[in-house]
């Protein structure tokens, strides 16, 4: 569990811990699934969905725009503007051609 203030962006550390949940859940089981939710699926879950396809390559605009196809209503202004001015470090870009990161 992660709590975070509901229509907030993530503290960095939860984004830290979230990036390395990721990174080692996905060298550990290459192809797995990770599940993300929160209370209504609006905002947290998708915020931190975001931030790991950002972190895969994906651009900022499209990341969203590909959330909301799944998840109609997701993000707040305030989420935007963080997602906006995120700037990845690239923590779960895959290191060789065969990585890929696959998102249902």
């Amino acid at each position: 569990d992660w709590p975070f203030d509901d229509g907030a962006p993530p503290p960095n550390q939860i984004v830290d811990d979230w990036l390395n949940l990721l990174k080692t859940k996905f060298r550990e089981e290459p192809g797995c699934c990770v599940a993300v939710h929160c209370v209504a699926g609006l905002g947290r879950a998708p915020v931190l969905v975001a931030l790991a396809l950002i972190e895969c390559g994906m651009k900022y605009e499209d990341a969203v725009q590909f959330i909301r196809q799944k998840r109609r209503g997701a993000f707040n202004s305030k989420q935007l503007l963080y997602l906006e001015k995120y700037r990845p470090k690239m923590r779960l870009r895959p290191k060789d051609a065969n990585g890929h990161c696959c998102v249902q």
